[in-house]
């Protein structure tokens, strides 16, 4: 017996994040309440998260909030938080797709899910964004499978592959694809696309903001004159998207572009907003591939396309500092006739992950 508090949690590793993943009961309903207990339970605010579970970097610092839904063909509700590092503050308005593949497994682990033979699929809505998806996880003669020979670009090893098919995307954050109303918008003399899909998102062109585009993150973090000029843009952006002031807020995010040297491929550096990813989010994966496709976008003009882009499903692989990741489009079958209006264009996005759970039991705080 001793004087903290305790709540049953598994710390898993999802794609190319870590977090810890809760069921809804074991924790308050009051936001304030449940704010408190986060923070304390990673250890924040603190660089480096020393009196709690989080790793200090944003992409190890994540909280997966679980559900049984009472929603038909929906298996789970996701509810999402992340937890800042180094200021006294939880943010709820993004969600995150690496840990996402982590909730097929866990949800398996915990049978809020039968197995079925080969693969089980679990479908699942996310409470932030109110987007569906539905995973694809192993289990081989009814047994949850980790182990594999999949190999995901900024995770050590190998494991069992995980598709994540999203559906539902556009306008999850604002309520339109494209929140201004343009495919091409000015902000302090940079042309970008303001894009809502599965996040929302300022894309733009890397050599307006002085930069090659193929920088490692290192490198681009030491670049303060970089953030400034990201932050003005993205704040600017952020009130014509009808998202008000963001300064303090992680969304929108800005992911800056420049030309592969590879077919269907292209360079990306996503900033969260803060500092630049070492990978690249799921949802931002999705958001970046699914502008490549729609003519006149920042994206578009930066793609270098195979001669003719296949436009019932394409996959689009986008280059970040540790490697690819690769984005499965299949767009409306009426895409073409859409454009004029900018919506319903994109049916869904598909990507492979990997996870594993790292430990289960008790969190003390």
């Amino acid at each position: 017996m001793n004087d903290l508090r305790s709540i049953p949690a598994y710390l898993m590793r999802g794609g190319t994040s870590k977090g810890l993943v809760f069921h809804k009961k074991d924790l308050p309903n009051d936001r304030n309440l449940l704010s408190e207990y986060l923070l304390k339970i990673m250890g924040s605010p603190d660089i480096r998260q020393i009196n709690g579970i989080g790793g200090g970097t944003s992409v190890t610092s994540k909280v997966c909030i679980i559900s049984k839904s009472l929603e038909k063909n929906v298996d789970i509700d996701y509810f999402f938080a992340q937890v800042e590092v180094d200021r006294k503050h939880v943010d709820y308005a993004p969600t995150c797709g690496n840990m996402l593949s982590a909730l097929g497994p866990f949800a398996i682990e915990e049978s809020l899910v039968e197995t079925h033979n080969d693969i089980t699929q679990v479908n699942v809505k996310s409470i932030n964004t109110d987007a569906l998806i539905t995973l694809n996880v192993p289990t081989p003669d009814g047994k949850l499978k980790y182990s594999g020979d999949f190999k995901i670009d900024g995770v050590p090893g190998t494991g069992s592959q995980i598709l994540m098919n999203f559906n539902n995307l556009e306008g999850k954050i604002t309520g339109n694809l494209f929140p201004t109303g343009n495919i091409v918008d000015t902000f302090d003399g940079v042309k970008v696309t303001c894009f809502d899909l599965a996040t929302s998102m300022i894309i733009c062109n890397a050599k307006d903001f002085n930069i090659i585009g193929n920088e490692s993150s290192k490198e681009l973090n030491r670049n303060k004159q970089l953030f400034d000029k990201i932050e003005k843009i993205r704040l600017l952006a952020a009130k014509k998207m009808g998202m008000g002031d963001v300064k303090g807020k992680v969304l929108p995010k800005v992911s800056l572009l420049s030309k592969s040297a590879n077919k269907n491929s292209i360079i990306s550096r996503y900033f969260t907003p803060y500092t630049c990813h070492e990978t690249h989010a799921v949802t931002g994966t999705c958001c970046v591939a699914s502008s490549c496709f729609i003519p006149g976008t920042v994206g578009f003009r930066l793609l270098n396309k195979r001669e003719s882009l296949n436009f019932n499903s394409e996959i689009i692989k986008i280059e970040h500092p540790m490697g690819s990741i690769e984005c499965i489009i299949v767009l409306n079958s009426n895409f073409k006739n859409n454009l004029a209006s900018k919506k319903d264009l994109v049916k869904s996005c598909g990507i492979y992950r990997t996870s594993r759970i790292l430990m289960k039991g008790q969190v003390y705080f």
